[in-house]
């Protein structure tokens, strides 16, 4: 559901179960979100936020705020999932740290609840030199589309909504507005995303106003005037993958993915990965991208000679 329909609709009432509105701690709930949205949370992170509340509200209706104990909270996280346990203690945390923040209550009973580590994440799967070749190849402008892809790590709404006016191919970098966590950023794009905007400039015939991802509207008449829906991307993508005979199917971000491995293999060290992937901790750099091979020390040993 998109952030305007959430907002009209109010974050409740997207919950079947809303048992927890009959909860003691209910108000303080709604007081949290209302904080958090002041603050400038996004619409899915509230409303993330909001169901794992709920359900330690309807485990413990009678209680108040203060009532909560390190053992309350422990039972209800034995109820997820072990290797899920993580994210919603840092919920639950967020929501006690607020709560002592405004003086709701004096002790904050999660400083006792047990230290849950997230598991251990292994490589994600990602797109083999063979397939990005295959998709790159595909017929003008899905193609360069691929590429630039590939050449710039940008997420789904990130290239939804790229315009051309926010690609400067002369210094080899493109602005992206309002991505992850409604933040600006400015990526360096690799020589081969380049030339593939270059090349939708000239055989498209794109404008600077205009979207680079496109819909039809009839008749094969190509839009680009407004950015396409999240349905759209992926039809096309889905589409795309289909026609160029690719055997197995990786989702959109995965080429995101496979962009951090790209930067690996072409000698990007793990801060100039990190920036050129927006992440702000290094750590999720490490985690997904930041995995050493005998291959990898093998080539800088042979460097050296």
């Amino acid at each position: 559901m998109s952030a305007t329909a959430m907002k009209g609709v109010g974050y409740a009432d997207l919950l079947r179960d809303v048992r927890h509105l009959d909860a003691r701690a209910a108000g303080d709930l709604a007081d949290w979100l209302a904080y958090l949205e002041v603050e400038g949370k996004a619409d899915r992170s509230l409303y993330a936020y909001m169901r794992i509340i709920a359900r330690l509200l309807v485990r413990y209706p009678e209680h108040e705020l203060v009532d909560f104990t390190d053992t309350d909270i422990e039972h209800f996280l034995g109820t997820i999932p072990r290797p899920s346990r993580h994210v919603p203690r840092s919920i639950v945390g967020k929501w006690f740290e607020w709560a002592k923040k405004k003086k709701r209550i004096t002790e904050n009973p999660m400083d006792s609840v047990a230290i849950i580590r997230p598991p251990h994440h292994r490589p994600r799967d990602i797109f083999t030199p063979a397939e990005v070749a295959a998709l790159e190849a595909l017929p003008s402008p899905d193609g360069p589309l691929f590429a630039l892809l590939f050449g710039s790590g940008l997420r789904r709404a990130e290239a939804i909504h790229l315009r051309l006016e926010h690609v400067d191919l002369e210094r080899q970098r493109l602005i992206v507005l309002a991505g992850k966590g409604a933040k600006d950023r400015l990526v360096p794009i690799l020589p081969n995303a380049a030339i593939a905007v270059n090349e939708l400039v000239i055989l498209e015939g794109l404008n600077r106003p205009d979207h680079l991802w496109y819909a039809h509207r009839g008749r094969g008449r190509i839009d680009r005037r407004d950015p396409i829906g999240d349905t759209t991307f992926a039809r096309w993508y889905s589409d795309r993958l289909k026609d160029a005979h690719l055997r197995r199917y990786l989702s959109p971000h995965t080429t995101r993915h496979s962009y951090g491995h790209i930067l690996r293999e072409l000698g990007f060290d793990l801060e100039e990965r990190q920036l050129l992937m927006g992440h702000e901790s290094v750590r999720t750099t490490q985690r997904y991208y930041g995995h050493l091979t005998v291959e990898d020390v093998a080539a800088k040993m042979r460097a050296l000679t």
